[in-house]
């Protein structure tokens, strides 16, 4: 009978002292949820990624952040040149063209393409802006230049052969003048 009396205080404090609350057992709560806030659970089941319109604001915000980055560093490579935009094309007959451009709308980003037939490369937006303006940052063009010496500038500065069948080219200067050549052998 002792044994059972015992054994039955036993259980007995146990469970109290599992169910009582102190300061310390408070504090201990308190911080458990300020390392590990309690979730809530959204109110209708979700029906995919639930933070996708957080991932599409971040993602958005680091593109828009990156955008408008390239597209500074474009306009103050641009800001170098006495032209705003360039537009070449060079054919050589069986369907191999080469086509580059820089384009400047006003208030609108720089945009560039590369079309490149003969090597077989096509780009678009900072990489082809990187490509054409390394080409025609050498470029000694005036709107006073004649149409040989242009087109002898053009052809090296792009590596180009001077075998073309066709070769045009527009040349926008800051001042607000053109030049603008074509040439068909």
């Amino acid at each position: 009978m002792k044994r059972l009396v015992i054994t039955g205080a036993s259980v007995v404090a146990l469970a109290l002292a599992g169910c009582g609350t102190d300061a310390t057992d408070d504090k201990v709560e308190e911080n458990s949820n300020a390392v590990n806030p309690p979730v809530e659970q959204p109110l209708e089941p979700a029906t995919g990624d639930t933070n996708q319109d957080t991932d599409d604001a971040v993602t958005d915000t680091a593109t828009d952040s990156t955008t408008d980055s390239a597209t500074k560093d474009m306009q103050a490579d641009m800001d170098k040149l006495s032209f705003k935009e360039i537009e070449l094309e060079v054919s050589y007959g069986n369907n191999k063209e080469y086509e580059a451009e820089i384009e400047q709308d006003e208030n609108e980003p720089i945009k560039a393409k590369v079309e490149d037939e003969l090597n077989e490369m096509y780009l678009t937006g900072q990489e082809a802006f990187d490509d054409v303006y390394s080409k025609v940052k050498s470029l000694d063009v005036t709107k006073d230049s004649s149409q040989q010496e242009t087109i002898d500038d053009i052809l090296k500065a792009f590596n180009l052969q001077a075998d073309y069948q066709e070769f045009e080219v527009e040349i926008k200067f800051n001042d607000g003048s053109k030049l603008k050549i074509e040439d068909r052998k």
